[in-house]
Formats: structure tokens, sequence, C-alpha cells
């Protein structure tokens, strides 16, 4: 699926969420606001659920390549700090899905960029679930908890007590 009807949908789906629950939204009132026929949503994804795993999946890959995030190893300061700016930069549409008791679709987009299941280089192993799973229960602690802790400090926690094997 490209880009374009994957932002199509997103932004139309996220933008009718601010108006009501993921549930009362339809495939037409998502079509008529995103631009995009029936058709291709149905060709497309199975759910809104589907839409917003692909949303975050094509938001986080451009994240990646713009920070070049690939050359640092998962436990790097940097890559850590670039996470964690990346989910406080999707802070609204985090609370949005949350909100609305869909945190599932953030787990299924953790799932497939820690896996890297999207590209060709895919990883599925142990450690990469483990960490999709670490990582976004670590992300809905600090979600749940209003993003009281700053970016850099969410670095330092993970660091320390997670990647140091110090829990």
């Amino acid at each position: 699926m490209s880009e374009y009807v994957t932002s199509a949908y997103g932004e139309a789906l996220f933008k009718l969420m601010k108006k009501k629950n993921i549930e009362k939204v339809t495939v037409d009132e998502l079509c008529e606001e995103g631009g995009i026929g029936r058709a291709t949503y149905f060709r497309n994804f199975k759910s809104k659920d589907e839409i917003i795993t692909a949303y975050i999946i094509m938001k986080w890959r451009e994240y990646e390549q713009e920070h070049r995030l690939k050359e640092h190893p998962i436990n790097d300061s940097y890559r850590v700090r670039r996470y964690f700016d990346f989910c406080y930069s999707l802070r609204g549409k985090n609370d949005l899905i949350i909100g609305q008791g869909h945190q599932g679709a953030i787990l299924s987009a953790y799932e497939v960029i820690m896996t890297d299941s999207d590209t060709e280089h895919t990883s599925d192993t142990y450690e990469s679930y483990y960490l999709a799973y670490g990582l976004f229960g670590v992300f809905m602690k600090w979600a749940r908890n209003g993003y009281a802790e700053s970016a850099q400090e969410m670095t330092q926690i993970v660091l320390e007590r997670i990647f140091s094997g110090n829990i």
C-alpha cells in the first residue's frame, strides 16, 4: 500500500476520532474525509486498527530514516532518546488511540517496527519481540502518567533500568 493511502486514511481517521469514538466512525465517513474511495479502503485494510498500525509504522520509518537510527544499536542512548521523542511527537494521536481503547494497534506497530517485518531485513527473534512488548509497556506507563517525565528522563530510565539488566 502506498504512503499516500496510509497517510490520507490515517489523518482522516484521527480527525474523525477527535469528534467521536472510533467504533462510531463509518467507512463512508472515513473515505469521504480521506478523499479516497471505498474500494481502496477494502483493498488495503481490514479494520480501522490496521489503519492506525500502518500509519504509526509509516511515520516511524520516515522518522527512522530522517534520524539515521539504523546506524545505532537498539540500546544506544541516541536511538533510545529518538524513540521517546517520536512517541512524544505523536502524543495527541496516541492519547486518542489509548483513550478509545485501541492501544493494541500501537502494539501491532511496535511488533512490526522491532522485528523489521515490513523490510527485507526481518529479525523475527525472541529478543525483537521482547523489546517490542517491553518498549510498548514502558510507553503505555509513560502515556498513562501524562508524559510526566521528559524524553530524556525516559531515556535514562530505559538505559539504566532495562538495558543494563538492573530492573
